[in-house]
């Protein structure tokens, strides 16, 4: 099975397992016991999307005190959990990106998460709505985006400064 792992900085990493099989708890222990940033509590299954006859499954940590994930994630991803929308949404420490369908976990690599990411921005770019035009829709997403990546920049670098206080009290 081939996944992506997306750090905190936005690199990404194409991740190879050697069981298809891997789900539920195992595929949370192993994400867990690969990140290299995480955010706080357990990682979950945070948004999926519909990709062609498959879904494309983003896990992850909803909530932390450092390390926001640089990524934006496309938008509309659906959640069990989330009322914001994926495009919005902080994200804490390591993403990880996989695509299943009804008979299990499929390889997926860079190039086709690019493919797919390009093509859900192009998807709802394609609609006007009555009262907003679409360079009006463009501009917001971009100085919301542009929020997001600088909020996250600021809360690493005060994460990155912050010492360990060794002293005992």
């Amino acid at each position: 099975m081939k996944f992506i792992q997306i750090f905190k900085d936005g690199k990404m990493d194409e991740i190879t397992h050697a069981s298809s099989k891997l789900k539920g708890k195992k595929i949370i222990n192993y994400f867990h016991k690969i990140s290299t940033s995480q955010g706080s509590g357990d990682i979950k299954k945070l948004y999926t999307w519909s990709y062609e006859k498959t879904k494309i499954a983003c896990y992850g940590w909803y909530d932390g005190d450092c390390g926001c994930n640089g990524h934006e994630l496309p938008r509309s991803g659906h959640s069990d959990f989330i009322d914001e929308d994926s495009s919005i949404k902080k994200i804490y420490g390591d993403i990880f990106i996989l695509k299943y369908d009804d008979n299990g976990y499929l390889d997926i690599n860079i190039g086709e998460y690019s493919v797919f990411y390009s093509n859900q921005f192009e998807y709802y770019g394609d609609y006007n709505l009555d009262e907003e035009s679409e360079d009006e829709i463009e501009k917001g997403v971009v100085v919301k985006v542009d929020t997001i990546v600088e909020e996250c920049e600021i809360i690493n670098q005060i994460c990155n400064e912050l010492e360990y206080d060794n002293n005992e009290y």
